[in-house]
């Protein structure tokens, strides 16, 4: 056939449901300017509604609905995350970790007809629930409850843990409210060859008087960090340890003897 007679050929690009795709070539004079142009459309076309489940790398755990922010001392406080409303085909695990300086009191999970298998560790660290077996629905919210350890560092901070469920993870994250300057009771001042905070004198009753502490002792350590001098021993604890907390002391007595004792510092000032 002459050339001038061939019809000029236009190709449509169609995706499938599947993504396959399919090439139509229809016959029609002159095409030849809307195949290019069918061409660079085809990879814009809209793929077709359904009951499609999302992908495993899309879909995730919604986030907490709120974060909690918690005294010291003071009682637990809950953290909420929404339910995501989609079906596993197997049972779930759901793994809280605690943020730094709190820890799990008890979980609020709604798996009827049957309960979910609990536990939480014994320092309120971690804590998993799984569901019961079989197919299963994430429809009520799940509550985590959490408590500020009295240890906490004094200044206010935002502290992370997380919720894990079947490889998808969230933080799990609560706030820690400013504390109280603790009190220890003491009048330090250096030693002559920088071993440490010699001990001038101790306020009766105060908290280094109750551990033991005595003129004349000797701090090396306080709070696990190393002394060697008094602005050292007032640095450790002023703006760092708030009434409340318990901490270990380490010094020396005159006759040459370590001794390691906790105090548990109380509400004043520095």
């Amino acid at each position: 056939m002459p050339k001038q007679f061939m019809p000029r050929l236009a190709i449509a690009v169609e995706r499938t449901i599947t993504g396959a795709v399919a090439l139509i070539v229809l016959v029609l004079p002159g095409a030849a300017q809307a195949a290019g142009s069918t061409l660079r459309a085809a990879g814009s076309v809209a793929p077709r509604t359904g009951s499609a489940i999302p992908s495993a790398s899309s879909a995730r755990v919604e986030p907490q609905q709120e974060v909690p922010e918690l005294d010291v001392p003071g009682t637990a406080k809950p953290v909420t995350f929404p339910p995501d409303q989609r079906t596993r085909p197997t049972p779930g695990t759901f793994v809280f970790t605690a943020p730094p300086h709190t820890r799990i009191t008890r979980l609020e999970m709604d798996c009827r007809p049957r309960p979910c298998a609990e536990a939480i560790a014994t320092d309120g660290s971690t804590a998993t629930a799984r569901t019961p077996p079989g197919r299963w629905r994430w429809r009520t919210p799940v509550r985590v409850w959490l408590q500020a350890d009295p240890n906490a560092p004094m200044p206010r901070a935002r502290y992370s843990g997380s919720l894990t469920v079947d490889g998808e993870q969230q933080p799990l994250d609560v706030i820690i409210t400013e504390g109280k300057q603790g009190l220890f009771g003491i009048a330090p001042k250096d030693t002559p060859d920088n071993s440490g905070a010699l001990i001038a004198a101790v306020a009766p009753g105060s908290p280094a008087d109750k551990a033991g502490i005595r003129p004349g002792d000797v701090i090396i350590s306080f709070n696990g960090k190393t002394i060697t001098n008094a602005s050292q021993q007032r640095a450790a604890r002023i703006g760092q340890v708030r009434a409340g907390a318990t901490v270990p002391v380490t010094y020396l007595r005159p006759d040459g003897s370590v001794r390691t004792a906790e105090a548990t510092l109380v509400d004043g000032e520095p």
